[in-house]
C-alpha cells in the first residue's frame, strides 16, 4: 500500500518524539549524549590567615636647625685722644691739658709771614707765661689772645735767626720723659698732665727756649751799588764779594 506524504511526515514526528522521551527516561547514572557539558566552578580556597607583624614606626625626618653664627665685632683703632693699650697713658688732648695749670707745650710758633716787606712771627704762649728777648735786633709785643693762648708778635730783619726764652711758673715741676715705657714709640710722657705727646720741647725750671727765624721778604737789594750801602741794610741784604753785588739775605 502506497503511503501518502502526509503519513510520512506524521510518522517521522512520532519517531522523533519517541527518541526524546527515551532520553528523558534514561537512568540517572547514565549521561545522555545530548547533555551539554557545563564545567563546574573551581572551589575557591579560603586563605589561611597569617600572623600579622606589628609595623615598625618610621621616625620623622629630622628638621635641620640653622646655627646662628655671631657676627664678629669690628675693632676700631683708637685715635689720638684714646688710650692705645691698657699699659699706656692716654694721649694728650685739649681736655687733658685743661685739667692741669701747666699746659704743654709752654710756647710755640703759630705762623711767620711778611707784611709791607716786613717779616713777622706770631708766637702762642701760656696765659701765665712770661718771655725774654735774647737779641737786640728783635722786637716783640702782646697782641691779645688766640685759641685760649696769649698771642705774641715779633719782628726782626728778614731771614734772621733769633731765640726767645719763655717761662711759666706753673710748669716748674714739668718733666718730659723720652722713650718712656708709659707711652708708645714716638711719644713722650708729660708727668704733670699724665699723658703722651708727640711734641718734644726741652723744659728746664719751667722755661723753654724757642729758636725762631723770620721769613725772607721781597726787598730789592740790587739798588745798593756799594758794599757800605748794602751793609747799611744788613737786616735784609748782604754783600756778595765774589760778584760785587748786594743780594737779599738768605
Amino acid at each position: 500500500m502506497k503511503k501518502t506524504p502526509g503519513a510520512i511526515i506524521l510518522s517521522s514526528l512520532v519517531s522523533v518524539g519517541v527518541i526524546l522521551a527515551c532520553g528523558f527516561l534514561a537512568a540517572p547514572g547514565q549521561k545522555s549524549t545530548t547533555d551539554v557539558l557545563i564545567s563546574s566552578p573551581t572551589p575557591t580556597e579560603t586563605p589561611t590567615p597569617t600572623e600579622t607583624s606589628t609595623p615598625t614606626p618610621i621616625p620623622p625626618t629630622p628638621t635641620r636647625t640653622a646655627t646662628l653664627v655671631p657676627t664678629p665685632t669690628r675693632i676700631v683703632t683708637p685715635g689720638p685722644t684714646a688710650t692705645p693699650t691698657s699699659q699706656f697713658a692716654p694721649f694728650c688732648s685739649e681736655d687733658t691739658a685743661a685739667s692741669s695749670q701747666c699746659q704743654y707745650p709752654i710756647a710755640r710758633q703759630s705762623s711767620a709771614f711778611c707784611s709791607k716787606k716786613i717779616p713777622y712771627n706770631l708766637i702762642l704762649l701760656n696765659q701765665g707765661a712770661t718771655y725774654e728777648i735774647l737779641h737786640k735786633y728783635v722786637d716783640c709785643w702782646d697782641s691779645g689772645t688766640k685759641d685760649g693762648k696769649k698771642l705774641l708778635t715779633c719782628t726782626a730783619p728778614t731771614a734772621f735767626y733769633f731765640e726767645l726764652r719763655v717761662c711759666d711758673s706753673a710748669c716748674t715741676s714739668l718733666s718730659i720723659e723720652t722713650e718712656s715705657a708709659r707711652c708708645p714709640q714716638g711719644y713722650n710722657y708729660n708727668n704733670l698732665e699724665g699723658c703722651c705727646t708727640p711734641e718734644l720741647q726741652a723744659v728746664e725750671g719751667g722755661c723753654v727756649m724757642l729758636q725762631l727765624r723770620t721769613v725772607s721778604c721781597s726787598v730789592d737789594c740790587s739798588q745798593y751799588k756799594s758794599s757800605s750801602a748794602c751793609t747799611n741794610h744788613g737786616f735784609y741784604c748782604e754783600w756778595n764779594s765774589a760778584t760785587n753785588r748786594c743780594k737779599l739775605r738768605e
